[in-house]
């Protein structure tokens, strides 16, 4: 059998192997490689069963007859595609796949969301027990070998979306998803999916790598001009030319393109807003709106997505403009515009989503014009918020004017946007200011919110870890008379509520596939393979925070994991690599990260600190994780059960 020919034999499939068998390849040709596939099998596993037979020296690495652990690993699509191409050139390493492949099949139960990355893991350290240098990469992590790339079967238009022909788990569970996805396909694949993948490509085709330094030399790439997530949602774009936008409508698609006018204006908006001490000039009055909207909790206790819409709109507004809205507390009269705003954020938004993702949606909308009920919906709800948005700030501008603006307004991103305009520096137009204004007000509330969620669900459900948050609290506060500070929601003063978000995020993160980007040069080698410009390519940020062989006990919610101590005592180990910056937060990476993060993530710490101050918040109905119902929505968002609030005082 020529070397080149089979899969698990030639020198381009194991680095240690490899050089043993170029170097027999030119010295002395078959004979001489046979001996050193002999001495390769020694050198993997001398402590393995004994060989099938002499003339098949290496069927035992995927034989389950001569390795019963291998039998874990057997049913991998990388075994079979790999396995079939060595049958085919007659390499005995497939002898028992298709066998073995149906007992598997028969046997292998429905694996649950709680026991799929404990079952993977356990299978890849059997696979590397056995010795199978195919299969297990030693760790069950991304290896430092470059993993073989993979291709889910996709086809045009559709992609991998037919899940018959293409073989993916359901698409509607994000959690159980990308882990199966990874535990299937191995850390480097390609698959189709319309919506993330390459739009210029028939199949959407879409590399999905599990290594952030892989995905950096992707990031890098883009230089001056990168891609965002954002471009993805062509039905508000869509939108937005058609209602005349003025921050898109230029020949390199402005905000929502990738040249010197999504620059200009990007640099704009994310001024007094991204920047740390910025974003923290803010908080303060983040806080005053929490302790209002504190009091509301009890009352929304059985619809606590509602509540954390409101409130992410109530601190937005007080970011934006200045100003307490007070629409989180049902118990308190509230403008009836405010709400309308609320619902049709959470409606319009939530909608765009599920258009761009849509088949039916891009071919009768994108590709023919045609408007679906849904487009129509979507359309409908980003008019009324447009409305609605555009009226405050023209309110908030004609106030300016007559210099009635109070010190918290002054204080306020649009004042100082404002000002920042009329000095002639700020390089946009006062349409576009507005414009920018509007978006962020808008996609802070249904984004932020699911953030919010999530986190009280975890303190709901871990009563201890709550009481622990609770203590550092009270005691941040108390120099305050109990009552939150800036300082005392610093990391300085509150390192385990810091960690608690972020354990939140690796456990049930809002966005587990927070960045994806398109190559931007043509002779760029991802894991070794060389991959066309303009490819998207998408860091998965979730499944490897669930593989124990990087997380210990990963179904448990424990913040400590991320408290100094710990992350220094993963260094120099391979379980640092969840502690990389693209594993952090929902947010994506680059110049082209969430202008809003920073505030985002204080709005979250505010209202988690805040709530657990006031109350002992438990989930009465539910038991575990496993029960909270989850749905993708604008992000992956909870169905919060109901919850109990008892007043700590």
């Amino acid at each position: 059998l020529p070397l080149s020919t089979c899969k698990f034999c030639r020198p381009s499939t194991i680095s240690m192997s490899g050089r043993i068998l170029r170097a027999a390849a030119s010295a002395g040709g078959l004979r001489a490689a046979a001996a050193a596939r002999t001495s390769r099998v020694s050198a993997y596993n001398a402590s393995a069963s004994t060989l099938a037979s002499a003339q098949q020296p290496l069927v035992r690495f995927h034989a389950p007859s001569s390795s019963g652990t291998i039998a874990k690993c057997i049913n991998s699509p990388r075994f079979q595609s790999s396995s079939a191409s060595a049958a085919a050139a007659g390499c005995p390493h497939a002898s028992a796949a298709p066998a073995d492949k149906n007992t598997k099949q028969q046997q292998q139960p429905k694996k649950d969301h709680s026991t799929l990355a404990a079952d993977t893991a356990d299978a890849d350290a059997s696979a590397a027990a056995a010795g199978c240098p195919f299969h297990a990469k030693g760790t069950g992590g991304p290896s430092t070998d470059h993993p073989e790339l993979v291709q889910v079967p996709s086809l045009p238009f559709v992609g991998s979306l037919i899940r018959s022909y293409s073989g993916i788990p359901p698409l509607d569970k994000a959690y159980t998803f990308w882990p199966e996805m990874r535990s299937k396909y191995g850390d480097f694949y390609t698959m189709g999916m319309p919506g993330l993948g390459d739009e210029d490509d028939p199949k959407s085709t879409l590399y999905v790598v599990q290594n952030p330094k892989e995905m950096m030399k992707v990031l890098r790439s883009e230089g001056s001009y990168p891609s965002g997530m954002a471009q993805n949602q062509w039905a508000i774009a869509k939108w937005e030319r058609e209602a005349g936008f003025e921050s898109i409508s230029q020949p390199d698609g402005g905000f929502l393109g990738q040249g010197e006018n999504w620059k200009r204006i990007r640099t704009f908006m994310q001024t007094d807003l991204l920047h740390p001490t910025a974003a923290r000039g803010y908080t303060a009055g983040i806080i005053e709106a929490a302790e209002l909207a504190s009091r509301g909790a009890p009352a929304s206790a059985d619809d606590m997505n509602a509540f954390f819409e409101r409130t992410a709109f109530d601190f937005f507004c007080t970011v934006m403009f200045g100003d307490l809205m007070e629409v989180a507390d049902p118990n308190t009269p509230t403008d009836p515009e405010d709400v309308e705003f609320v619902k049709n954020a959470k409606t319009g938004l939530g909608t765009a989503v599920a258009v761009a993702r849509s088949l039916k949606d891009a071919l009768l909308v994108k590709k023919l014009g045609i408007e679906t009920e849904q487009y129509r919906k979507m359309k409908d709800a980003l008019d009324i918020t447009w409305k609605i948005g555009g009226d405050k700030i023209e309110r908030f501008m004609e106030k300016r004017e007559r210099g009635e603006l109070s010190e918290r307004e002054k204080n306020s991103y649009l004042y100082r946007a404002l000002e920042r305009y009329d000095s002639g520096k700020s390089g946009v137009s006062l349409q576009e200011a507005k414009e920018m204004a509007w978006g962020g007000i808008f996609a802070g509330v249904d984004t932020t919110s699911g953030k919010m969620g999530w986190n009280i669900i975890h303190a709901a459900q871990n009563p201890q870890v709550q009481d622990r948050l609770y203590d550092e609290l009270s005691a941040a506060a108390a120099a305050n008379g109990g009552r939150l500070t800036v300082e005392a929601l610093d990391k300085s003063n509150a390192p385990y509520l810091h960690a608690f978000v972020r354990e939140t995020h690796r456990l049930t993160p809002v966005v587990p596939i927070a960045t994806r980007k398109r190559v931007a040069a043509d002779d760029l080698e991802v894991h070794g393979v060389k991959l066309p410009r303009g490819s998207a390519v998408a860091c998965d940020g979730y499944s490897l925070g669930q593989d124990p062989n990087y997380v210990d006990d990963p179904r448990s919610f424990r913040p400590e994991r991320w408290l100094d101590d710990a992350v220094q005592a993963r260094k120099g180990t391979p379980k640092e690599i969840v502690d990389h910056p693209f594993f952090k937060d929902p947010f994506s990476q680059g110049a082209r990260k969430c202008p809003g993060s920073r505030v985002a993530l204080n709005e979250v710490a505010v209202i988690l600190s805040q709530l657990v101050l006031d109350y002992k918040i438990s989930a009465p109905t539910v038991s575990s994780l496993d029960d909270i119902e989850y749905a993708q929505e604008t992000v992956v968002e909870a169905r919060i059960p109901p919850l109990h609030f008892e007043p700590r005082s």
